[in-house]
């Protein structure tokens, strides 16, 4: 499994690992070999290149020394500059004297290890430099930064042309908590090592630490005592339902899906489309007669239940009793809840009739979720299971916290109110967020910028919702759901340009790309 740890539980992980008899040193072997493998595998070969490896006085620095090695044994040009302290612990001082100081033998020695406090004379090492290697703190930074390291990082930020790379953690950052100084090293890639620091995916470091890549040093996963998360990777993909030979409609679930209005004809629609395009075998769309009538011809596949409107086309007040009937006739699978339903005294009925009367999951998203923070503790009234797919904005509603202190930690936020309120918690943007109400939590790693676009949470909640119609478990759906709609979107990503992914797009080509991974 890939994990998500905080400074602490990396620590402990690797103390286990030792105990098991993979020792720190061979820890900071691996860790400097898979570093030197990935940068190959991005930079090309390193033979005759110029590098300049940036070395702490601590394990991070040590990290560097075993990189360096690498690059100087395969032909590259090194420095390896100590910019706080020649190295102190017990690994990092091992390396610096067998590799350092022509304590082994002249063959496996650096061209040249320096240790200085002087900028100019780093800055002048970085004037014909290929690559520049960030390996001063690692996990162990907190704070800020002393100010020759400050101007140094500065000048690397805005006036060095090569390609940066920091090792583990940009120094500068917190690795548990996302703080930054206020001049951090700012890579274009970051070599996590072993396990992400959940710091790299709290804000505002995310933005900063450029492309994340976890690399695998050797520690078994039973090492893992502890944890923030884990990853959705691609295994979550085997949740995707079979098709049998010998099968119906009826086989694949009853969906209900309550969305829309005059105003937002287009998430009924979205919504809809992707429940159908991921397989649900009946999907009925409850919403006012105008949007029923607009999208019929769009999607003949569905059914309807149209609810009148009031003046202003939204839900009126005999909706909420017509969908408690519908819910109380009809045995369905799911019932997806607010896309585009509006937010008035009327629909705030329909919602509280279907969070109160529903006997299977449901699945809340967008005015659903507006109207769900004005009432929360109607989720208490009945203990089904229920889905909720806010945006940072709308989670800031239903909690009170500012949208701020969502985002400075989303793990523990997202896990906070799942645990409270027994729902599953999908806190959407970049990583999203899937926290279990016993206490799991799941980050997603698929997508792109090109879903930052009105619609694609409709899009989603219909896929969420889709998978549990067929017989997905709710949080294993939700997890197909957000990493099947990155993954969609990447795909989509490698023919058009990020400006130009529409939602639809993402609705009309799922079942091409749920194909391709069959």
């Amino acid at each position: 499994m890939k994990y998500i740890v905080t400074a602490a539980q990396m620590k402990k992980a690797e103390q286990n690992a030792d105990r098991k008899g993979i020792t720190f040193s061979a820890l900071m072997d691996n860790a400097g070999a898979a570093c030197y493998r990935q940068l190959v595998h991005i930079f090309g070969d390193v033979k005759d290149k110029a590098f300049v490896v940036l070395c702490g006085r601590g394990n991070n620095g040590g990290d560097g020394i075993v990189l360096s090695h690498k690059i100087r044994e395969n032909g590259g040009m090194v420095l390896c500059i100590f910019v706080t302290d020649l190295p102190n612990s017990a690994c990092a001082r091992e390396n610096y004297t067998k590799y350092c100081v022509h304590g082994g033998s002249e063959s496996v020695a650096l061209d040249t290890a320096l240790y200085t406090h002087r900028e100019d004379v780093v800055k002048q090492a970085l004037t014909n430099c290929d690559v520049v290697v960030d390996c001063v703190f690692g996990t162990g930074f907190i704070g800020e930064l002393e100010p020759r390291l400050a101007a140094l990082f500065r000048f690397i930020n805005t006036s060095f042309e090569g390609l940066k790379i920091s090792v583990d953690v940009p120094s500068g950052i917190n690795s548990t908590t996302g703080e930054m100084a206020e001049r951090a090293f700012l890579p274009d890639v970051t070599f996590m090592l072993g396990a992400a620091k959940k710091g790299l995916f709290s804000h505002p470091a995310f933005d900063s630490c450029g492309d994340l890549v976890l690399l695998d040093i050797g520690i078994p996963d039973d090492c893992y005592e502890e944890y923030e998360g884990v990853f959705i990777d691609e295994d979550i993909l085997k949740q995707i339902p079979a098709r049998k030979k010998s099968s119906h409609k009826g086989n694949y679930g009853r969906l209900l899906n309550i969305a829309g209005s005059e105003q937002c004809i287009g998430a009924a629609l979205l919504s809809t489309k992707a429940a159908l395009k991921c397989g649900a075998g009946l999907v009925t769309l409850a919403s006012v007669r105008e949007v029923c009538r607009a999208i019929a011809s769009a999607v003949p596949e569905a059914t309807y239940l149209p609810l009148y409107a009031d003046a202003d086309g939204f839900a009126d007040g005999e909706s909420a009793e017509t969908v408690k009937s519908r819910l109380a006739g009809f045995a369905f699978n799911a019932v997806a809840l607010g896309c585009g339903l509006g937010i008035t005294q009327h629909v705030w009925e329909m919602v509280e009739v279907v969070l109160k009367n529903c006997n299977c999951p449901v699945i809340l998203d967008a005015d659903g979720i507006y109207l769900l923070s004005l009432n929360i503790n109607v989720l208490e009234e009945n203990d089904r299971l229920r889905i909720i797919t806010p945006h940072p904005l709308e989670f800031s509603r239903l909690t009170g916290m500012s949208v701020e202190e969502i985002q400075s930690d989303r793990i523990r936020h997202a896990r906070d109110f799942s645990k409270k309120w027994n729902t599953v918690t999908v806190l959407k943007g970049v990583n999203t967020v899937v926290a279990a109400p016993d206490g799991r939590v799941f980050i997603n790693i698929t997508g792109n910028p090109g879903l930052a676009k009105g619609g694609s949470g409709d899009v989603l909640t219909g896929m969420i919702a889709s998978f549990i119609t067929q017989g997905v478990r709710p949080l294993e759906a939700a997890m197909l759901g957000v990493y099947l709609h990155g993954l969609t979107a990447d795909e989509l990503a490698k023919t058009v340009a990020l400006s130009g992914i529409m939602a639809g797009d993402i609705a009309e080509i799922l079942p091409v790309v749920m194909k391709s991974l069959m």
